[in-house]
């Protein structure tokens, strides 16, 4: 009767937690982007390693912007690349008037690599607004205008909306997409409660001022992880946060290539919940309810006394995860395909403890 009562309340807790985000996402497609007469001079920085394969690509976007060119700044941080990246930066630096290069051959003692990196390009800034995207990102030509246009007086920081690029028709592809589309749309629901968790630093647009009341990175130097996390919570704190809902500020990254490398990235990005116990409780008892339920549906596979509910508990949660993740799908123009659904569902009850226990004690580190 313990354990049917303790599985009553987390399940609970879980449809409360599902219809915040459900709520919180209704809120945000009510709200709209007004159109910002103001063109503040923005600067775009990029940490790149290793990132011959996809940097020409971003660079020609950024190339594309319909922002005013000469209140546009972009500069590329070349963080120890080996690979030729710092060849093709070389190339497009001398026919990209407001492209500026930032060359890093040793790792600093004091900063974890990216933030090393951003930190070297947003002090060479001149814009009023940092605009953040990765190497291996594609932006659309409206991308910086769109991001600006979200901001008004009282905004600190604004979180755009990325997705996974499924161009491909590769099944793991199409997983990732599904599994990134779950984390976009539970963070994005938060925000729809001007109550910001936190965001990606493949799409994120913050007053430089801003960054620096809060010191840049320094206070938290030393995580290999967690940059994004970091000022959109420390940020957030004084100023506005706000989450941008317009597909014309969407950005598009690429897929991991293989399962060890995406095992990794969701190690490094799990990493931060040690850091949520001081900082956002509201956050860390979500990721502790939904760790919690998974299990206890892995478990009712083998306890007699909850086998019995087993159905009920995987309907139940089948119900309310797929009203969440469909209308964030809709809301966010993202295509799930259903028979990767529900491989991803079902997979959820071995693949989110597995994920829990590494974040605690996996490795992990921003490429090499």
């Amino acid at each position: 009767m313990f354990a049917i009562a303790v599985t009553i309340g987390l399940f609970i807790f879980y449809i409360v937690f599902m219809l915040y985000f459900l709520i919180g996402l209704h809120r945000l497609r009510r709200s709209s982007t007004k159109n910002n007469a103001n063109t503040p001079i923005v600067t775009v920085v990029v940490a790149a390693r290793n990132e011959a394969k996809n940097i020409s690509s971003l660079l020609n976007d950024l190339q594309q912007q319909t922002y005013p060119k000469e209140n546009l700044q972009i500069i590329i941080s070349n963080d120890r690349s080996t690979d030729g990246t710092a060849d093709i930066l070389r190339q497009y630096s001398a026919k990209i008037d407001n492209l500026s290069v930032i060359t890093i051959n040793k790792k600093s003692g004091l900063m974890t690599p990216k933030k090393y990196a951003l930190t070297k390009a947003i002090e060479q800034a001149t814009g009023e607004l940092i605009i953040s995207t990765d190497g291996d990102c594609r932006v659309p030509e409206t991308w910086v205008e769109n991001m600006v246009a979200s901001i008004n007086a009282n905004t600190g920081i604004v979180v755009g909306y990325s997705k996974v690029d499924t161009s491909s028709d590769h099944f793991f592809d199409h997983y990732q997409a599904v599994d990134f589309l779950a984390l976009m749309t539970a963070n994005a629901g938060t925000l729809g409660w001007n109550n910001p968790w936190t965001g990606s630093g493949q799409n994120l647009a913050y007053r430089l001022a801003a960054y620096h009341r809060i010191d840049g990175f320094n206070p938290v130097a030393k995580r290999v992880s967690g940059d994004d996390h970091y000022l959109v919570h420390t940020i957030s704190k004084f100023a506005e946060a706000r989450y941008n809902v317009s597909p014309k500020g969407f950005v598009k990254t690429l897929p991991v290539e293989n399962i060890r490398q995406f095992i990794s990235q969701r190690i490094r990005w799990a990493s931060n919940t040690r850091n949520l116990l001081n900082s956002n409780w509201l956050f860390l008892s979500f990721l502790i309810i939904i760790f919690l339920v998974n299990i206890i549906i892995l478990i009712s596979f083998v306890n007699p006394d909850l086998r019995s509910n087993l159905p009920m508990l995987i309907g139940i949660k089948f119900l309310i995860d797929s009203i969440v993740l469909f209308y964030g799908s809709n809301l966010f123009k993202t295509p799930v395909k259903i028979p990767v659904y529900l491989i991803w569902f079902l997979a959820q009850p071995i693949y989110i403890p597995l994920l829990g226990f590494l974040s605690l004690f996996g490795k992990y580190k921003w490429k090499n």
